[in-house]
């Protein structure tokens, strides 16, 4: 860890996930309640991050329960947006994988920690946070791609399907050029033969194959279309929690 552990701020980390549960027993019981309670998850979510970042005086990614906190904060504020799409499986898919990013954090230290001087420069909060929101974006891509392969094909699914995959695919290619000015700053060097760096380029050109599936002549297929669109959210997993958890050597990688 670097730097010196200061307060937790357990009350919004037990807040809001009270709140994402009870949007949870809504949305299989009553749903008119649904996106109050998730709405009111989010915002005491994001002020458990203001908070964490008034006590560092940064943005609040410095060490691994950050890392997914903040996923989860993204896959949630994804979630509200989409709250009105019409496949439940859409819905829950993407409740269960921000519910289980925001679970894995108590594996971790919840204190929080000043960063790194390689962290301190404007590229690093705009390129980590946009990354969040593309792969947030995919992941509901790929609670529509589920849904689709279990037979709801409505025009609302399909269509999270294909604009999810887009805004997630342009604003990755964004985080992608902020990441190469920090990588500039921070290392001297746009592109690094690091394994974060590597399987980034790796999951830009999958994604940039898969918003122009329309240009084949079986890419609007639903069927073909939600299978790798499940892929790609494996391939994400290996970019996002592989590289920085388990190749311990990269440049990315958490202690």
């Amino acid at each position: 860890m670097h730097g010196m552990p200061i307060p937790r701020f357990d009350s919004f980390y037990v807040g809001a996930a009270a709140l994402y549960v009870l949007a949870l027993v809504s949305e299989l019981g009553f749903g008119q309640l649904r996106f109050a309670l998730l709405a009111g998850g989010v915002a005491t979510h994001f002020v458990g991050l203001l908070a964490r970042a008034n006590a560092i005086g940064y943005f609040p990614l410095t060490n691994k329960f950050e890392s997914f906190y903040t996923f989860a904060f993204a896959v949630f504020g994804v979630l509200l947006i989409a709250h009105r799409s019409p496949s439940r499986v859409h819905r829950v898919f993407l409740w269960s994988v921000g519910a289980l990013f925001y679970a894995w954090t108590l594996r971790f230290d919840r204190g929080a920690f000043f960063p790194p001087p390689l962290m301190i420069t404007p590229w690093y909060p705009l390129h980590v946070p946009a990354s969040f929101v593309a792969y947030a974006l995919w992941a509901s891509c790929a609670g529509a791609a589920l849904a689709a392969l279990g037979g709801d094909r409505s025009p609302g699914t399909l269509r999270a399907l294909d604009t999810h995959a887009f805004w997630g695919w342009c604003i990755f290619s964004v985080s992608m050029i902020f990441g190469g000015a920090w990588g500039y700053v921070a290392w001297g060097a746009y592109f690094l033969w690091d394994p974060k760096v590597v399987w980034s380029v790796v999951l830009w050109l999958f994604y940039s194959g898969f918003v122009h599936l329309r240009h084949w002549p079986w890419g609007n297929r639903p069927g073909p279309k939600s299978v790798l669109a499940l892929v790609g959210a494996a391939v994400m997993l290996v970019a996002y929690v592989g590289t920085s958890f388990f190749f311990k050597h990269g440049s990315h990688s958490f202690g």
